[in-house]
């Protein structure tokens, strides 16, 4: 009995040790550090829910909502990627980065990779279509896009573990400077902070969540936290279309009557 409260003893002033250590290096409060350590215990690396959130145009407009302050996962080494392998289903799961302004400018010089031979889950079923955007206009084109979850311009490869079957609507939104939806909300209050902080780093996590055995994903969680702390958001990007029912399960879509 005495050996066992020992041992007790000892694996909790080790957790101790390593909260205090990882607070002070990456300067995260202690509430923090319990959040992230309750979502290590629930979560696994592409996030597969019984009922992901669904998409209102009301609450999102233009693909995204802000949803609170940044939950953080294990941060990499500056200037690090890490892509979770393809489930067995063959879906895309979290990727997680540390971006500095090196990570991002080798991302936009790099010539764009060619990336018509990679079928994200679900991916097959696509055409053109109409969808009206928020502004009034409307966007005439292919439903579906092979959507980055790290975008290139913050150092994201074009590889199967870093794209999902996304509508144009979930990838840029309305797609117009000054009105960026979708992933380029996220994307670009990221840029934005990285050209403001060249000197800083950004912690940059983006989880596509699916229903079950689905292999399009609801939507995209993306939380962010610069190194200063004055970038920290979780935002929800939604993967729909207005107009269109959209089948999760074979990547299918028709109007909606």
């Amino acid at each position: 009995m005495r050996t066992r409260k020992a041992r007790l003893f000892i694996l909790f002033v080790l957790v101790c040790i390593l909260v205090v250590l990882l607070q002070q290096t990456v300067g995260m409060p202690f509430a923090t550090w319990l959040q992230t350590l309750s979502r290590w215990v629930g979560q696994t690396a592409s996030a597969g829910v019984e009922e992901p959130p669904a998409w209102s145009e009301q609450a999102a407009p233009d693909y995204y909502q802000v949803v609170g302050p940044a939950v953080l996962d294990a941060v990499p080494e500056r200037g690090e990627v890490t892509y979770a392998p393809l489930d067995a289903l063959g879906r895309a799961g979290r990727v997680v980065a540390c971006v500095d302004a090196q990570l991002a400018e080798e991302g936009a010089m790099r010539e764009r990779q060619n990336m018509s031979d990679i079928k994200p889950s679900g991916w097959g079923y696509n055409e053109e279509v109409d969808i009206p955007l928020p502004d009034g206009g409307t966007y005439h084109g292919y439903m579906w896009n092979r959507s980055h979850l790290l975008a290139k311009s913050l150092g994201g490869q074009e590889i199967a573990e870093n794209l999902v079957c996304g509508t144009r609507m979930q990838n840029v939104g309305a797609n117009r400077r000054g009105e960026e939806g979708g992933m380029a909300y996220a994307e670009k209050l990221a840029r934005d902070w990285l050209n403001e902080h060249p000197d800083g780093w950004l912690y940059y996590c983006a989880t596509p969540c699916y229903a079950g055995n689905e292999p399009v994903c609801r939507c995209v969680v993306v939380d962010m936290r610069s190194s200063d702390g004055s970038l920290d958001s979780e935002v929800v990007v939604y993967n729909a279309a207005k107009g269109f029912r959209i089948n999760y399960a074979d990547g299918s879509f028709a109007p909606q009557s």
